[in-house]
């Protein structure tokens, strides 16, 4: 009794981890396409220019300018020598003196005026720093939330539905304790966040018959049965379980592995 409910929680952990890795490799991707950290470096930095009296919003967009364009002219991002947009590289953080230097080569300002805004970034710059490193964490935790809730919903993803088909069949239980099983053992070469492809996590979500299918959409979501809530609320838990992050269902699947080795009959018996 006792290693079935492991079984059933090992499997559910292992769901929740691929789920969780799917829902990493898309944010980190949109993050990258739509370059994120470089947006929220700018933002952060044109509010507090627009602290500073003398700064017009022609000066701070010429001082955003320079800030944007720190990286070498002719280094892409691809091997494609050619300036499309997303094949630039683009330089995401700021030292405080590339910032200082930056002031001190904007000439569109005074001599006087270049030293009380360097005075300024020397004094908020820590200030700044922080404001980044929050600003950024919250926005890539509100894009985890949405995309986990967009993948649970394309994928009809239920977490009371999970739990019952654990509980009820035993070679479903089986398969998905196999599979915490191999991304445990995976982690041991490569990182969680990065090393499963698209082909390993496609892989996997056939192997225990996860698939988009918009057909069923309609008497899944929006059918007027009771139901239908169920499936909205095992939706809405998901999309939260889920965007607790990977690192968090490795760590919780990596201690059930470790309780069942240790309760195994097999290894007491030795």
């Amino acid at each position: 009794m006792l290693m079935d409910m492991l079984g059933i929680f090992i499997g559910f952990c292992a769901i929740m981890l691929l789920f969780s890795l799917l829902v990493t490799a898309v944010v980190h991707g949109a993050q990258a396409a739509l370059n994120l950290r470089l947006k929220n470096l700018k933002n952060v930095i044109e509010a507090f220019f627009h602290q500073v009296d003398f700064l017009s919003q022609d000066l701070v967009d010429s001082l955003l300018t320079k800030i944007d364009q720190r990286a070498p002219e002719h280094v892409y991002a691809t091997a494609l020598p050619v300036k499309l947009p997303g094949n630039t590289i683009k330089l995401t953080s700021i030292r405080q003196q590339e910032l200082v230097d930056i002031i001190h080569r904007a000439h569109e300002l005074s001599i006087e005026q270049r030293e009380q805004l360097a005075q300024k970034v020397h004094y908020h710059f820590d200030i700044l720093e922080e404001l980044m490193c929050q600003r950024f964490k919250q926005w890539m935790h509100q894009i985890s939330i949405a995309t986990a809730f967009l993948i649970c919903f394309s994928f009809q993803l239920n977490c009371f539905s999970i739990l019952n088909d654990l509980n009820e069949d035993s070679y479903y239980r089986a398969q998905a304790a196999n599979l915490g099983s191999e991304l445990i053992v995976q982690s041991d070469n490569e990182q969680l966040d990065n090393g499963q492809t698209n082909r390993d996590l496609t892989h996997h979500m056939q192997t225990l018959n996860f698939e988009i299918t918009p057909d069923e959409w309609r008497d899944y979501y929006f059918s007027f049965e009771v139901s239908t809530f169920t499936h909205w609320l095992g939706v809405i838990f998901s999309s939260i379980l889920i965007s607790l992050g990977a690192p968090f269902w490795f760590n919780r699947l990596k201690d059930l592995i470790s309780l069942r080795d240790k309760l195994s009959p097999s290894k007491n018996n030795k």
